[in-house]
């Protein structure tokens, strides 16, 4: 199952460009448990230190995840405030895989977190507020 892109939305630098790998965009998919997540392979396009990724990419790669879990919800927001948690450097040229979940909504004011896990351990976390 696909997400729908809101047509505004559809010429994103982050989500639908080549942005965090040169070779691929990132293709978010629905989870059972109603959030999204999306795999890639950072390369050094956005490499911050040496080997690592950069932690406004590592912050725009949150902003992506959560704002397509509100699209696999047929939600357009804009992000309202950022919270990010940078726990261990994230590696480049290894597989990640970021989640997105919607905690809760209310009168247009939606809260969400996001992980980024490399094998199964979350080195990154982030919390979001949209409207």
């Amino acid at each position: 199952m696909s997400i729908h892109h809101p047509i505004n939305h559809q010429q994103c630098a982050i989500c639908c460009q080549p942005f965090f790998n040169p070779h691929t965009t990132l293709e978010f998919i629905p989870t059972l448990d109603g959030g999204v997540k999306a795999q890639i392979v950072p390369m050094e396009n956005v490499q911050g230190y040496q080997d690592v990724m950069q932690g406004g990419a590592i912050s725009a790669l949150h902003d992506a995840a959560m704002t397509h879990c509100l699209f696999s919800r047929d939600v357009c927001a804009m992000t309202a405030q950022l919270d990010v948690r940078f726990i261990k450097p994230i590696p480049l040229n290894t597989l990640i895989e970021v989640q997105a979940h919607c905690l809760k909504s209310k009168r247009g004011l939606y809260v969400l977190k996001s992980g980024i896990y490399v094998d199964g351990e979350c080195y990154s976390k982030a919390e979001a507020k949209f409207m």
